[in-house]
């Protein structure tokens, strides 16, 4: 009967600890962006965007949970590069998390910065901040 409660109670921690997951922690985020195809004559790092493209860029918030999910889940399931790449920023994301917290996420037709590491930009990345 020991045996039985003991395998009971192993089985009930380890699926709580499966499904604890955190939950998508985003409430919102803001698109600034412009075409990628935009040429310029020297890379913009993310912290020059604003500098550069201040009255070129076309902004938009999102805070329909359905999208956010859609965005969460395009991050997650980047693929990680060398960190030596940065971007040649195109387009800057400010993700609005629960906590009031704010991430940055710039990136280009080829390579996104996400906190502090550098991934491969997706086609459905780059198609859904361009739309």
């Amino acid at each position: 009967m020991k045996r039985l409660i003991a395998a009971l109670a192993f089985i009930i921690l380890f699926s709580t600890c499966q499904n604890s997951k955190p939950a998508n922690t985003i409430k919102a985020a803001t698109v600034e962006a412009i075409s990628f195809q935009t040429e310029t004559m020297f890379q913009i790092s993310c912290e020059k965007f604003d500098t550069y493209y201040a009255d070129k860029w076309r902004s938009k918030t999102i805070n329909d949970k359905a999208r956010l999910d859609t965005l969460n889940n395009l991050l997650e399931s980047l693929r990680k590069t060398d960190n030596a790449y940065e971007p040649d920023v195109r387009v800057k994301l400010l993700l609005t998390n629960t906590d009031g917290g704010i991430d940055t996420v710039c990136l280009d037709d080829k390579i996104t910065r996400y906190k502090n590491a550098s991934y491969e930009t997706s086609v459905e990345l780059a198609n859904f901040v361009q739309q």
